[in-house]
């Protein structure tokens, strides 16, 4: 009796211990305050002992909230945002910035935008007047000016290689959803983007439901919600949501064969994964990391002797051939994800480099050790905790997470939710979704070593004889 007592209290008890743990006081960390203003808009402030600070307007939208008629209007805006706003022409905007010695970072990536600043504490009020002019009175008349402008530098602007099979990987695992459109070009239409579909755009994504403002360092909470009240209390809420499908995995492969364009070959291959809020999210960051990441010749330890399976593995094939890098990833979104992994190798490797990878993430689901695990756990903390420890990085993840979360990670949360998995539960997630299960592949290069789909479908089984 006494036995079945004691187990049915101490869960609870663990609860109310991992509880006061995941508390940020507890672990000397700055907790982040957010407060909703009347229009929706959310304010998330971390206040840290510093004398800049850096605030950041985060926004709800990307390249997966165009439409076949905008498509590109991301990039355009982008583009635009440096020319001026409707109050502020781009010389003024440019010395306005450089005159407080503040520095400006604009990201518009395939879910969430970002328009983050970096100032002193004692400029953070000018700060975020120009970023609600920047977000609230985009400079959409300069489109006619400078497109033609825009439209060059696109053509001319040669983009990292990763970006582009990211890009395309992401194109043949979602193409019959606006999640698969590019995000480096090209852009079908384009061309025929107007100022009125810019503002269409803007109109439907950047409303008050969908926008944060972040802050870090030595900005005050109840000062900064008065600002953003002033700044963007004008913006309107958006139109009730309209309900949406998720967006369907395809199974395919996309691959560009050129022989000519180096002794490199570039493939990645991916999963369909979970969104950020799962409960297997946590668990899809371990794997990520028993993965791992590799580059011939570059860190502490020899691969030779690595304690990962896969890099060890890599590095000992070398003398006939394998990676020359490879980096495994985990890509979030609001309703799907994507797992996977990048790999360059050379043109005569890529049937012994791609068949390395697909087989560590096959061992995902049956081989797991609780030291790789342990391995993998220790890694991942050090990633999550040794960033740069500036206001800017601070802001992002704030800004992020409130996004994609409602509210800020405490680091200490985090270190326990990490704990919690097991090898058991790397295999039970692996096995529920990378086991047997559809796969999207994309390659650029000297791909004629590159396995067939079937064989590389083949793969995700453990064949056994």
């Amino acid at each position: 009796m006494f036995g079945a007592a004691s187990r049915n209290v101490r869960p609870r008890f663990a609860r109310g211990v991992s509880q006061v743990l995941a508390d940020p006081m507890a672990w000397n960390q700055a907790p982040v305050t957010i407060t909703t203003l009347p229009n929706g808009v959310r304010v998330a402030t971390k206040e840290t002992f510093s004398e800049t600070a850096s605030v950041g307007v985060y926004l709800d939208a990307g390249v997966r909230n165009e439409t076949t008629a905008t498509r590109g209007a991301n990039y355009m805006l982008e583009q635009l945002a440096l020319t001026g706003t409707a109050k502020r022409p781009g010389a003024k905007l440019e010395a306005e910035i450089e005159s407080m010695g503040a520095c400006l970072d604009l990201s518009y990536g395939r879910e969430h935008s970002s328009f983050t600043m970096s100032m002193f504490g004692k400029d953070v009020a000018q700060g975020v007047d120009i970023l609600a002019d920047m977000v609230t009175a985009p400079g959409l008349a300069n489109v006619a000016k400078e497109k033609q402008n825009i439209l060059r530098k696109l053509e001319e602007t040669e983009q990292p290689t990763r970006k582009v099979i990211d890009d395309r990987l992401h194109a043949c695992a979602f193409r019959d959803y606006s999640l698969g459109y590019s995000t480096v070009g090209p852009f079908d239409g384009i061309e025929g983007l107007t100022q009125d579909h810019l503002k269409q755009y803007v109109d439907a994504n950047y409303t008050a439901d969908k926008m944060v403002i972040a802050a870090s360092g030595a900005v005050k909470h109840q000062e900064l919600v008065q600002l953003a009240e002033k700044a963007f209390g004008g913006v309107k809420a958006g139109p009730p949501v309209a309900g949406t499908t998720k967006p369907y995995f395809c199974g395919a492969e996309l691959l560009y064969r050129n022989d000519e364009m180096g002794p490199l070959a570039y493939v990645s291959v991916g999963w369909e994964a979970v969104p950020w809020k799962s409960p297997d999210a946590v668990t899809f960051m371990v794997m990520q990391s028993i993965i791992g990441k590799y580059k011939r010749g570059s860190g502490l330890v020899p691969g030779t002797i690595s304690g990962n399976r896969v890099i060890n593995a890599v590095e000992n094939k070398m003398g006939v051939g394998c990676a020359e890098e490879f980096e495994c990833f985990m890509n979030f979104y609001k309703d799907t994800g994507m797992f996977g992994f990048y790999i360059v190798c050379d043109e005569v490797a890529v049937e012994h480099a791609v068949g390395e990878l697909m087989f560590g993430c096959n061992l995902l689901s049956f081989s797991v050790t609780d030291e790789e695990v342990e391995r993998a756990k220790r890694e991942l903390k050090a990633t999550l905790v040794n960033g740069s420890g500036s206001t800017v990085d601070s802001c992002a993840q704030v800004g992020k997470e409130v996004l994609a979360y409602g509210r800020g990670i405490p680091p200490a949360e985090m270190m326990l939710r990490i704990d919690a998995v097991d090898a058991e539960e790397v295999k039970r997630v692996a096995y529920k979704y990378l086991n047997d299960n559809e796969i999207s592949v994309t390659g650029l290069g000297p791909l004629h070593g590159m396995p067939q789909f079937y064989c590389l479908r083949q793969m995700t089984c453990m064949v056994r004889y």
